[in-house]
């Protein structure tokens, strides 16, 4: 079983907002064009499922960069708990210099 936190970093992706925000802009301005311009562009049966699609992904986008967003500041004090492999090579780049590397690897 998988922990909630074990696959958050901590890091917001703002191409994904852009992105998302912009498929919901697409699903809204869809079903605008329907209402106003008529029929004429595209059938029901095609548009509203379109907009609908664009919506969805667009809101699963934000809310996926949000809950990082969220996780992030709850946990910004306390980087240890983000699932960050760059994190994780740094510590232990950290824990190992590499002047120690260096006099290690003399030995041998």
């Amino acid at each position: 079983m998988k922990k909630e936190h074990e696959n958050q970093n901590g890091r917001v992706n703002y191409v994904w907002v852009l992105a998302g925000g912009y498929l919901i802009y697409l699903g809204g301005r869809l079903l605008y064009g329907l209402f106003t311009e008529g029929a004429d562009s595209l059938p029901l049966w095609v548009a509203i499922p379109a907009a609908v699609v664009f919506a969805a992904a667009g809101a699963m986008l934000l809310r996926r960069e949000w809950k990082a967003y969220q996780y992030a500041a709850a946990h910004k004090d306390d980087p240890a708990t983000w699932n960050d492999e760059l994190a994780e090579n740094a510590a232990s780049a950290e824990s190992n210099p590499p002047e120690k590397r260096d006099r290690e690897e003399d030995s041998l």
